[in-house]
């Protein structure tokens, strides 16, 4: 049975942060075997679903990009139905972020139990750094002030 993990979020805006797990996971599963998934976030703002958008953001990080618009249980129920072992693969910049992942995986587990998921600290240098503060400051400052975080 092939081991698949999945990185699933909104990604948007998908940044230089979201790479550095990226990488981590890859260093762990192989490049090959981490599936970056797309999903639809209701809190945070739509981004383009277009095929273009993500044959271009693909291109940029030259990795595999999925769509999906359902649960993330059922994501996985896909994955293993194909005959996958899944591991659910979660950032965190802080504590903050552990106890909302924490969270998270609760509401995974009364629909799906023994969801594998690893948790993978960023680099020090990615800490401060999250989609939602990216937005807010190409609000205030316009789209050349954070081209040093986005990929």
């Amino acid at each position: 049975m092939k081991t698949i993990a999945i990185y699933p979020g909104s990604f948007n805006k998908m940044h230089i942060g979201h790479i550095n797990i990226i990488e981590k996971a890859e260093r762990i599963f192989g490049r090959g075997n981490v599936l970056i998934a797309v999903g639809i976030n209701p809190d945070k703002p739509k981004i383009s679903k277009s095929d273009e958008y993500f044959h271009l953001l693909e291109q940029r990080i030259n990795r595999k990009i999925i769509t999906y618009n359902k649960f993330l249980h059922e994501l996985i129920n896909d994955y293993e139905d194909d005959g996958y072992k899944v591991v659910v693969i979660r950032g965190l910049r802080n504590g903050v972020d552990l106890d909302y992942e924490v969270n998270q995986y609760r509401f995974i587990d009364d629909f799906k139990k023994d969801v594998n998921v690893i948790y993978l600290t960023c680099d020090r240098d990615y800490e401060h750094i999250s989609s939602s503060a990216i937005r807010k400051i190409e609000e205030f400052g316009g789209p050349d002030m954070i081209k040093k975080y986005i990929v």
